[in-house]
């Protein structure tokens, strides 16, 4: 009897390490080729996913228009070429001298520029210079007779060194923020012209 509890516990002990060896081995295991696949499609749906603003950019119906007006518009070129529009003309209207950027100026803002600039009782004895590259996008497109407004959101931090005393001291650096909504504007009629500036306003932060 002992001999044949013995023999039916070894049995039992089989069956349950073959069962757990079928589990195991019955699975679906390692990578496999359409794994590689099904991996890429999620891959790249996540990845569309993080890039709403693409799908939403190319769904406005005013930069739909305007490219339609004008078919080598180009947002992002037209960002780069704002943001250095932007720098030039503040460091511009810093040093007192608008000569430099006078064409990409419209008439009232070129006017409001200068008599600004000729109230100051004393030109700036400070240089100015941006800590990093201001931040720009556009917020939003109208359009006015056979002109295109495109009104563009700036933030940017600046900094105002002034050298130091004839003592030897340090200089002294203030650093400040700004939020400025810029309009740029540009004539269709005929060949089309370039773009100014016709507008400044205040933005939040």
């Amino acid at each position: 009897m002992n001999n044949v509890a013995v023999l039916v516990i070894f049995a039992v002990v089989a069956l349950v390490i073959l069962v757990n060896l079928y589990n195991v081995l019955g699975r679906k295991v390692g990578f496999r080729v359409e794994d590689k696949a099904l991996g890429a499609q999620k891959s790249g749906e996540i990845e569309a996913a993080g890039r709403p603003e693409r799908l939403l950019e190319s769904r406005n119906p005013s930069l739909d228009a305007l490219k339609t007006r004008d078919a080598s518009f180009n947002e992002l070129n037209f960002l780069d070429k704002a943001r250095e529009t932007y720098e030039q003309v503040v460091s511009a209207f810093h040093k007192g001298d608008l000569s430099a950027v006078r064409e990409r100026l419209g008439e009232r803002v070129y006017q409001s520029f200068a008599d600004a600039i000729a109230a100051r009782p004393e030109p700036a004895k400070d240089t100015l210079s941006f800590v990093e590259p201001p931040k720009a996008d556009i917020d939003s497109i109208e359009f006015k007779d056979d002109t295109a407004q495109v009104r563009v959101r700036f933030l940017s931090e600046m900094a105002y060194e002034t050298p130091p005393a004839e003592d030897g001291g340090k200089p002294h650096i203030l650093y400040r923020r700004a939020a400025e909504y810029w309009t740029f504007q540009r004539a269709y009629k005929g060949a089309a012209g370039p773009w100014t500036l016709t507008r400044v306003e205040a933005a939040k932060a």
